[in-house]
Order: C-alpha cells, then sequence, then structure tokens
C-alpha cells in the first residue's frame, strides 16, 4: 500500500471517532477504501502467481524441451528449482481464497480474529516456507554445474555460478522488502478493522 492510501484510511478513521455526527458516514468510507485495499492485494497475490507461472513456464521449456538433461542428479536439481516453484503458486491462490475471505462489512469479533490468523498465515510463508524454497531452488542450481561443465568452458561456468549469488542477494533484497510492505499493510488492516469493531 502507498503511503498516501494509509494516511488516508488513518484520516478517515480519525475523523470517524472525532466527529459523531458523521460518524456513519465516515466509517462507511473506511470500510469502502478497506475493501478497495484488499482488491489490490489480491491483484498482488495474482499479479506474483503470473510471474512464478511465466518462470515456470520457462524453466520446463529450458529443461524438458530444449535441453534434455541425463544425470540422475541434475534431473533432481531442475525438479527442485520448479517445484519450490510450483508449491509457492500454490500458497499464491490459497491467499488469494483467504483474502477473499476477508469482509470489511462485517465488524464482528470473528472477522476481526479471522484477519489476524491470515497474517499469522502470512508470517509463516514468509518465514520459513520461503527461506526452504529459495534455497531449494538455488541447491538444484548448483547441483547443475556438474552437467553444465561438459558442455561449457570452466571460465564461463564460474561466471555462470558466481552471477547466480549476486542474484540470490538481489532476490533476497527485493524479497525482504516486499514481505515488510505486505506486514505493515496486513498490521494496518488490522488496526482499522479492530477499531472499527470497537466502535460498533
Amino acid at each position: 500500500m502507498k503511503e498516501k492510501d494509509l494516511d488516508e484510511l488513518t484520516a478517515l478513521w480519525q475523523k470517524a471517532k472525532t466527529n459523531a455526527r458523521q460518524s456513519s458516514l465516515d466509517v462507511t468510507a473506511v470500510r469502502k477504501a478497506g475493501e478497495s485495499r484488499k482488491k489490490s492485494t489480491l491483484l498482488a497475490h495474482y499479479g506474483n502467481a503470473a510471474v512464478l507461472s511465466g518462470t515456470v513456464a520457462v524453466l520446463v521449456f529450458f529443461f524438458y524441451y530444449l535441453y534434455n538433461f541425463q544425470d540422475t542428479l541434475s534431473i533432481i536439481g531442475y525438479n527442485l528449482m520448479i517445484g519450490g516453484l510450483v508449491l509457492r503458486i500454490i500458497i499464491e491462490f490459497f491467499s488469494v481464497w483467504r483474502s477473499t475471505k476477508i469482509k470489511f462489512s462485517d465488524t464482528t469479533t470473528t472477522s476481526l480474529q479471522y484477519l489476524l490468523s491470515f497474517l499469522e498465515f502470512r508470517k509463516r510463508i514468509h518465514g520459513p516456507v520461503t527461506i526452504a524454497i529459495f534455497i531449494a531452488y538455488f541447491i538444484g542450481f548448483y547441483i547443475l554445474t556438474p552437467e553444465f561443465s561438459r558442455y561449457i568452458s570452466l571460465k564461463w561456468l564460474v561466471i555462470f555460478d558466481v552471477s547466480a549469488l549476486f542474484i540470490a542477494v538481489m532476490l533476497m533484497y527485493f524479497i525482504r522488502r516486499g514481505i515488510r510492505q505486505e506486514m505493515e499493510h496486513l498490521e494496518n488492516m488490522i488496526s482499522i478493522h479492530r477499531n472499527l469493531v470497537n466502535k460498533d
């Protein structure tokens, strides 16, 4: 969520608390803003799934059709890479399904608890699950090295493997930044939802 969006939501809630005569109208506006933010979050999940799906399609084409790797170790390697991404795609669609059940119009305690449980679910996904998938992907990549060495020179093999390290560092940076943003957005939504529950 952009900082402008967060400021607008916070301002709406503060206005609803301080102006009793316009409280009903402003709380409704906050709910609508929350639902709008949820739609944006859903689009982000779909976007993640689309990017991951595209990556899987490229890997499948490369490893299954373009280059026919024969070594058992290589087969394990590229299936680790593809399998981890497929798992993450499934998780993203499961997250979409759970997100659709978040209703800002429902200000019951049960609805708030569901939103809290969704936050904890995403924390687990971004913690051990993401780390495991990330590690499995690069382990899979590096165990392709023995078979790669039969087709390219040592110089290019070293460049290939070292460049993967830099890519891994860049990915870690962008993944961590995305995780922080998502956690901030969810915590902000929980704060607004909790205030709506208390208001009702």
